[in-house]
């Protein structure tokens, strides 16, 4: 495991020092670290959920602990408490940078801090505490080692109306195929040594499942499941007895394909007090439970002691022993046992009178024998069942055939015998005719065939049989009335009765059709500009003069035209009313309409031009403007404007939503606030341009945010910032610079700091008295006015006449902050000198006294 366990031992006199007490600290540490080690898995111990944050975009990780496990620097494998506290410095983040779709794991490691750092008489200016942090992380790609890293969650937004969204619904424990990565740890160890186990969900504990152990006396220990529900994913092995209280199912079955209880499947029910008694049981296979679908019991009842079978409750006695013995017998039966009588327990079967002839009271099977329907000898006329190994006229029936030698006749005998089916030899079937004879089938009176569906009916006289219902049809032929052969469709198309031709129909005279006529295929007129196409009724709303038309015509060769037109009076219109999509040159139109080409709207005004390329439209004439979705030179959809005001301008009068990036080539003038998006990402408050001059790296903005660095909240700050180049000094030296200029000056209403951290600073050293006088020496005060400033005199320092040491490189600029340690250096200096002098003085005072 390691190095051996030592520890400090104690006494009156013992001199220590700080590695005495890191000694004990680290014995103390490590123990903790190998009880966590070996007795429980690393893991999530409590808490540490995380949610969505009420800050857009961000999460919240809650507060609680979780045990990793690493290796130390010995190559110990130990086990440390990582532990986020509530307002952890790191339980807000920011997933704003990151795109939906992005998978974003968060987790937590261990990590230790020095902190606090004393004054000289306490730390001797080092830091005195060590914080044993957690680390809360966040990454696209699972960690490696994720027992060092404890995975919390992964992370994936979404877009939700062009929109980022995080909810809980983004928040997942899983990988996206099911494996789990938030890991819980728990107790470990070969043996764990236990009375009772308690499931604790809730805070509390009472009517929790548990698992106990149980003395059962001279049947040994055993153990107590106790659970409303108790579920086994695999297989179960019981070696001893098996008590069920309730019900043992399988649940993985389509249906209750196991199901024992205290009443069937059993040698005897579970006493609840003294001797095991007898009582009813069996088998039962489930089929549904219901009145239609009664489960079906073989039943031992103990009270007729008897084996039952049936469905539901309605059982039978099952046959066996002496009884079923005397039902098998298959002797032949003697003269006392011969019967004119075939009885079952509904009454009977079958009776034959003395003059032979019987009655059957149930159904009689011939099986595949014929009914001969004359002597025995004579087959021409018989009933009887042919199919596969007995055709009748080669034919594989499968069915009941009734044939006679000439023919048959199926009739009535109500008010006499008559004729209603009749066929003969010649293959001809005849319905209420007794000799059909030129066709196959001669029904005499009206027909109507597909009863069962959409009837049809055959009729001499119109009996307007399809108004009777919708799916009804008639063909009449009628020589009363309407003295025609009547063809009248159904309505089943909800468009009154209708008669389709579904082919070719030739008319070899007048068509004259009273109502509407609907096409499903081309209407084919005639070309031509004179009396062609299709040309509508002359005048309908009275007047004289009114027509319209359709017509397809050559103007010259090739060159053709389509024609819509309407004649006469200036408020005849032409309207394309469509109820789906329209287009223009494509016959898959996919909006309202759908011009495949170019398009021009309002020519008689103001010209609106729609184009797939730029083609200057505008240009021609001033009040001509065009929206072109250029791919070729431009590469954008361009909204070009017209020049009626002098140049070409385009106006957006109400608000304009940009959801990506706007390149403006020209000025920008606002005449209201311009207000960019808070946060310190990449893409909040205002970028510019990075490397605009080349290179890499280079970057100017100005944001502002909630700066978590001081706590987060309502504490903002607005960030002004140039990054990459620090160069050489000096205002015209090189790097990457911010300049302030104001010609009324630059004012800070507020605290103004410098950026002085020693985090921030190398070959730090102390400012001799002796160099900062010779600085000091060499700065020469000056009042002077600013160019342009002739109202204010100023006082300051010239650049180029000041020391090396507090100028710019450039000898351009000064700074002040190296202005103020000379000056800090030389006044303490002075004060020691003042402090001496005054001792001096305090000295002679007291000896003329």
């Amino acid at each position: 495991m390691g190095k051996e366990l030592k520890r400090m031992r104690y006494f009156d006199g013992l001199l220590l020092d700080a590695e005495d007490y890191k000694l004990d600290q680290n014995y103390q540490k490590r123990l903790q670290q190998l009880h966590n080690r070996y007795l429980h898995t690393w893991g999530i111990v409590a808490g540490l959920e995380v949610e969505p944050s009420v800050q857009y975009l961000k999460v919240a990780v809650k507060e609680g602990i979780a045990i990793n496990q690493v290796q130390d620097s010995n190559g110990e494998s130990t086990s440390q408490y990582i532990y986020i506290t509530d307002k952890h410095p790191d339980s807000i983040i920011d997933l704003s940078p990151f795109s939906a779709g992005d998978d974003i794991y968060i987790f937590v490691s261990y990590e230790e801090e020095l902190m606090d750092k004393d004054d000289l008489e306490k730390g001797k200016g080092q830091e005195i505490h060590i914080y044993e942090r957690g680390r809360i992380k966040y990454a696209m790609v699972k960690p490696k080692d994720d027992k060092a890293n404890v995975i919390l969650a992964r992370v994936q937004m979404k877009l939700v109306d062009n929109k980022k969204y995080l909810g809980k619904d983004c928040i997942f424990e899983t990988q996206p195929d099911g494996t789990q990565l938030r890991r819980y740890a728990g107790p470990a160890g070969r043996v764990l040594a236990i009375e009772k186990i308690i499931f604790k969900l809730t805070e509390d504990i009472k009517g929790m499942p548990f698992i106990k152990a149980v003395d059962r006396g001279n049947a040994g220990t055993g153990l107590e499941v106790n659970a409303l529900k108790a579920n086994f994913s695999g297989s179960v092995n019981v070696a001893g007895d098996l008590i069920v209280n309730g019900k043992l199912q399988n649940d993985d079955a389509k249906a209750n394909e196991l199901l024992i209880s205290n009443c069937f499947v059993q040698v005897n029910s579970r006493p609840e007090e003294g001797e095991w008694k007898p009582q009813d049981g069996g088998l039962e296979v489930y089929r549904g439970d219901s009145t239609d679908s009664p489960d079906a019991r073989l039943v031992w009842s103990e009270t007729d002691k008897k084996w039952k079978i049936g469905l539901g409750s309605n059982l039978w006695d099952i046959a066996y022993g002496p009884v079923w013995e005397r039902l098998i017998k298959s002797d032949i039966a003697d003269e006392l046992h011969k019967h004119s009588v075939l009885s079952y327990p509904g009454g009977n079967a079958l009776e034959a009178d003395a003059s032979g002839n019987l009655a059957v009271k149930g159904n009689l099977c011939l099986g595949d024998k014929t009914m001969l329907l004359r002597t025995s000898d004579n087959t021409a006329h018989g009933l009887g069942w042919f199919g596969s190994d007995k055709l009748f006229a080669g034919i594989n029936v499968d069915g009941p055939v009734l044939y006679g030698l000439k023919g048959g006749i199926m009739g009535t005998t109500d008010g006499g015998q008559r004729p209603i089916i009749s066929w003969n030899s010649l293959g001809n079937v005849g319905i209420d005719t007794p000799s059909p004879k030129d066709d196959k089938l001669e029904v005499t009176g009206s027909l109507r065939i597909l009863s069962q569906s959409n009837p049809v009916r055959f009729t001499s006289m119109w009996s307007g049989f399809p108004d009777g219902n919708k799916n009804c049809a008639e063909i009449s032929n009628d020589t009363s009335y309407h003295k025609a052969l009547m063809i009248v469709g159904n309505q089943s198309a909800g468009q009154g009765r209708k008669v389709a031709i579904w082919d070719r129909l030739d008319v070899n005279g007048f068509l004259y059709v009273n109502g509407n006529m609907q096409l499903t295929q081309a209407l084919t007129p005639s070309a031509g500009s004179g009396r062609n196409g299709i040309i509508f009724p002359s005048d309908p709303g009275g007047g004289s003069g009114d027509s319209a038309w359709l017509k397809y015509y050559a103007r010259s060769g090739e060159a053709c035209t389509f024609e819509i037109g309407t004649s006469n009076d200036a408020n005849d219109h032409i309207s394309l009313m469509a109820s789906g999509n329209l287009g223009v040159g494509t016959l898959n139109p996919n909006d309202k309409l759908d011009v495949s080409g170019w398009m021009r709207v309002l020519s008689g005004s103001n010209p609106l031009r729609f184009t797939s390329s730029w083609s200057g439209f505008p240009d021609q004439a001033g009040n001509q403007a065009e929206i072109c979705n250029d791919t070729t030179n431009y590469k954008s959809l361009m909204i070009v404007g017209n020049k009626s005001s002098g140049s070409r301008k385009v106006s957006i009068w109400d608000r304009l939503d940009v959801n990506g990036t706007t390149q403006v080539n020209g000025d920008i003038q606002t005449v209201c606030a311009i207000v960019p998006s808070v946060g310190s990402g990449d893409n909040n408050g205002i970028t510019f341009p990075k490397n605009y001059y080349g290179g890499t790296g280079d970057a100017a903005w100005i944001k502002y945010y909630s700066d978590l660095n001081r706590g987060g909240g309502e504490n903002m700050t607005l960030e002004i910032g140039i990054s990459n180049d620090v160069g050489t000094g000096g205002y015209y030296g090189g790097g990457d610079r911010i300049r302030l200029y104001a010609t009324g000056g630059v004012y800070v209403d507020g605290y103004f700091y410098y950026s002085s951290s020693r985090e921030l600073k190398e070959n730090i050293n102390s400012l001799s008295t002796k160099k900062a006088k010779e600085i000091l020496e060499g700065m020469n005060p000056v009042s002077f006015n600013f160019k342009g400033d002739s109202e204010k005199t100023t006082l300051g320092f010239i650049a180029e006449d000041m020391p090396d040491a507090v100028a710019a490189n450039d000898q351009k600029a000064i700074s002040p902050m190296e202005i103020i340690a000379v000056l800090t250096s030389v006044v303490k200096d002075q004060r020691k000198s003042i402090n001496k002098m005054q001792q001096d003085l305090d000295k002679m005072a007291a000896g003329r006294n």
